[in-house]
């Protein structure tokens, strides 16, 4: 036994561990529950692998080796100094320590618990980000790092790994466990040993006393490094090979002020470097130039970002939270029950023709975090994970989150007809004529009764469709602007209710549905004032 087990209490049951999270050369993080507040925490134990060792009974943590006890004691004091360390931080973008303590013959630390992933994980699963997505991380970590060079503090091990997302996709620098700390003078008042991660460490950090007067410009090589991994999806290349033959040239993808910023930051030379954060980040700009083409559109409306992406989609950042708007190409289709089946439901037919022009619809169902954002509340049953689509929404719901989105952004935003809903699951012009939003199988590209376990699951974890376009079948219920029968007026359905009896079209099925029913062309219907944990909806742009 290396960690401690599950279910295990620390300081006379006030806190229990849950599962282990990581194990690394000097510490094992957990996640862990504070007992009495009810809340999930972060709780990170002092242990050097290579040296410490656990008796399996009593948890107790010994180092056999008396040669490295002194070692090892240098090192748990490090641990304590960087609890301290960042216990005296108070910044948005910059993880909380809530608790320290000796326990076990060791030491721990407690902090906060974001349930995000880190950035490295974020670039792992979903590829390179948008320049606009990536540059707001960057910024709030610039924002972070400018605060703690304000004290007197590098940090000295930025990256990817060490920037966790909150529950409203913000930034968190976390791991101080290399910080230094400096005088007025410059002249560090720690003497630990210098580590870094190779890629985003610059040629200082490998050469003794490299770091031994402060400067920002550290972490400003590690900063422009990180960027550069956002937007390739690339480790970037070592210093020594940085110094030799310079950064490799960017994608097209990227913009030229920011492939510039990113080499002014990573350069070999630390006084050729910017030298604050306010030095970067004006390298950087403000974004108009990317912003420029939907000026006309946005308003320049405070809390509203967008930029067109490389598949001629437009991607939004709304009050901080990010979305995806895709292009789908107009075209004509056949509407209905059309798929190999043998008996489509009555009011999927009779089958017709439809011609679409051109629209955008959102990547993903409006998720608890954009609701939230756009509304300041979050009605959603399942409301563990911002990453879940809302739901418990009426279509005045809906109504009422679109017209406040377009004050927000200057867009029309709406609610895509049933037509629209339909053309886009099937895949446009690029469909493959599945049954499903993107495959003959349901289990690849939808959450329903046989595999959700009864509840809702954060969007995009699931296979897109042709269009790239995530959860059109199963996760949640869609409301669309269609009174039920504007397309098959003879299935005008019977009235009941309130709104006067008439029922508005939902489509695609829910975490609760059969798979038949996460067909794309079957169809369902609920009164405007009707509410449930299996109805949500997605919005759709011209």
């Amino acid at each position: 036994m290396t960690g401690l087990p599950e279910g295990a209490f620390l300081q006379n049951g006030k806190y229990r561990i849950d599962k282990k999270l990581d194990n690394g050369g000097f510490g094992i993080t957990y996640l862990g529950t504070q007992v009495g507040l009810e809340r999930h925490v972060a709780i990170k134990e002092f242990f050097m692998k290579d040296f410490c060792m656990r008796d399996k009974q009593t948890s107790m943590v010994s180092i056999p080796n008396d040669d490295y006890r002194e070692f090892a004691d240098r090192f748990r004091s490090k641990f304590v100094k960087e609890a301290r360390t960042i216990a005296k931080l108070n910044h948005q973008h910059i993880i909380r320590v809530h608790d320290i303590f000796e326990e076990n013959g060791t030491a721990y630390y407690v902090m906060e618990f974001h349930s995000g992933g880190s950035l490295a994980d974020l670039v792992e699963k979903r590829g390179r980000l948008s320049e606009d997505v990536a540059l707001r991380y960057i910024r709030q970590v610039a924002d972070a790092l400018r605060y703690i060079h304000d004290h007197q503090l590098n940090h000295l091990d930025v990256k990817p790994a060490n920037v966790l997302l909150d529950e409203n996709q913000n930034a968190v620098l976390i791991d101080f466990g290399l910080t230094k700390h400096y005088d007025q003078t410059g002249a560090q008042t720690t003497t630990s040993p210098v580590g870094m991660s190779h890629g985003y460490a610059p040629l200082e950090q490998y050469s003794m006393g490299g770091v031994g007067l402060f400067s920002p410009a550290t972490d400003i090589y590690a900063l422009g490094a990180t960027l550069y991994k956002l937007l390739t999806g690339e480790v970037p290349p070592e210093a020594n090979e940085v110094n030799e033959d310079g950064l490799p040239p960017f994608p097209g993808y990227v913009s030229k002020q920011t492939a510039h910023a990113i080499t002014e930051a990573m350069n070999p030379n630390r006084k050729k470097r910017p030298q604050t954060i306010d030095d970067f980040l004006a390298l950087l700009g403000n974004g108009e130039h990317r912003l420029q083409k939907h000026i006309d559109l946005a308003g320049g409306v405070r809390g509203c970002a967008t930029h067109i992406t490389d598949d001629g989609g437009r991607q939004l950042i709304v009050n901080g939270v990010s979305f995806k708007m895709v292009l789908v190409d107009g075209g004509e289709f056949v509407m209905g029950g059309t798929e190999e089946q043998a008996c489509p439901d009555p009011d999927e037919m009779p089958q017709h023709k439809v011609k679409l022009s051109a629209f955008f619809m959102s990547e993903t169902l409006v998720t608890q975090a954009l609701y939230k954002a756009v509304m300041g509340v979050n009605p959603s049953h399942f409301n563990t994970n911002p990453l879940h689509p809302v739901e418990s929404v009426t279509w005045h719901d809906c109504q009422r989150f679109i017209q406040t989105l377009n004050q927000i952004t200057g867009f029309k935003f709406r609610l895509p007809t049933e037509a629209e809903w339909e053309y886009a699951a099937r895949g446009g012009q690029q469909s493959r004529g599945c049954q499903f939003a993107g495959s003959t199988e349901v289990d690849s590209v939808a959450w329903y009764e046989k595999n959700s376990e009864m509840t809702t699951h954060p969007v995009m974890t699931k296979q897109p469709n042709e269009l790239g376009i995530y959860d059109l079948s199963g996760n949640v219920w869609e409301w669309c602007a269609d009174w039920m029968g504007e397309y098959f007026p003879e299935k005008q359905t019977n009235p009941r209710g309130v709104d006067d009896g008439r029922e508005r079209v939902s489509r695609g099925g829910a975490w609760f549905s059969s798979e038949r029913t996460c067909r794309v062309s079957n169809r369902n219907a609920n009164v405007p004032g009707h509410k449930s944990m299996m109805l949500g909806f997605r919005i759709v742009l011209e």
